[in-house]
Formats: structure tokens, C-alpha cells, sequence
């Protein structure tokens, strides 16, 4: 099934099977909440499943799901600035799941010092492990922005860790 369209509700279900945990992942790192990442894979599964007919095969079936999730959380952080500068209503940040990694916590805190555009190339990039091309073709930029915006990403990050190192030493 690589690099054709899901012609079939029987295709999009082994697109969903496979891809189902990868593009929740993604999500939980582009939206750093667990609850908020099971209802955006929700919804990106919904929309790759209405808008499927315009897949035309230019990147891997999985590379396209992985845009359409970027998508979905792109839209969601966008929604959120918006309601925060206008005094909406917040969800209470997720409470620490108990026994959970204190790594995983320091490497939320890095990637929530990235813009949303720079979490998804570092997210796409080094964690789904996509291709260049593919990244630069669901970011819609050039492979050239993506090695400058992972290198940006990954010097944020890198003081961004240390800083974090340095305050639980301290």
C-alpha cells in the first residue's frame, strides 16, 4: 500500500491499524496533553478520512497522515493562543502520571520551548524518523528550512535541557 491512496474503507482501516499509535504520538508531542492527543488523532484520522480522494500519492501514505496530524495540531495550538489572549477557558494542565519517566518530563519542557512549527520538524524528524523530502513536503518548505529549522530546533532544545539539568542540580 506505500505511496498509494486508500481507495477502500478496508485500506484506510490498515493505514488506521498501522498508523494509529504513530500519529497519536506525534500529536502528544505537538500538544504536550495526553486527553487533548486522543481526541486530535481522533479527529486527524476523521479528516484524512473525509479529504483521502485528494491524496495523490506525492509522499508516503504514512507521511501524509503525519501532515494531516501536524494539521489538526497546529489548528488546536493556534485555537488555544487565540482563547488565551481573549480570556477563554483553559483545560487544567495535565497532573504527572505517577512512576512517570523524569526524562520524558525534561524532554516535554524542551519541546515546549520550540514554536509549534519547530516541534513538528524536530517531532517528524528525529522521532517519526521521516525523510527529509517528506518533512519538507508536509511542512510545505524546502529541505533546506527543514535542516535549519531542526538545527534552531535542536540548539532550543539542548539549552533548553541544560537549563533544566542545571535547576534540579541546584
Amino acid at each position: 500500500m506505500s505511496g498509494k491512496r486508500p481507495q477502500t474503507a478496508t485500506d484506510f482501516e490498515l493505514l488506521y491499524a498501522r498508523f494509529r499509535l504513530p500519529v497519536y504520538r506525534l500529536i502528544r508531542g505537538m500538544v504536550l496533553d495526553p486527553r487533548t492527543a486522543e481526541e486530535l488523532a481522533q479527529e486527524a484520522f476523521q479528516r484524512a478520512y473525509a479529504t483521502r480522494q485528494k491524496f495523490r500519492g506525492e509522499v508516503s501514505p504514512g507521511a501524509w497522515l503525519h501532515g494531516v496530524a501536524v494539521t489538526v495540531a497546529i489548528s488546536h495550538l493556534r485555537r488555544r493562543r487565540v482563547a488565551r489572549l481573549f480570556g477563554g477557558r483553559q483545560r487544567p494542565p495535565p497532573a504527572p502520571e505517577s512512576g512517570e519517566d523524569p526524562r520524558q518530563g525534561a524532554v516535554e519542557k524542551a519541546l515546549s520551548a520550540l514554536s509549534p512549527g519547530l516541534r513538528a520538524v524536530v517531532l517528524l524528524s528525529l522521532y517519526a524518523h521521516l525523510p527529509t523530502e517528506e518533512v519538507a513536503w508536509i511542512l510545505g518548505t524546502s529541505t533546506q528550512t527543514v535542516t535549519s529549522r531542526l538545527h534552531a530546533a535542536t540548539e532550543v532544545m539542548t539549552a533548553a535541557l541544560a537549563s533544566s539539568h542545571h535547576l534540579e542540580a541546584g
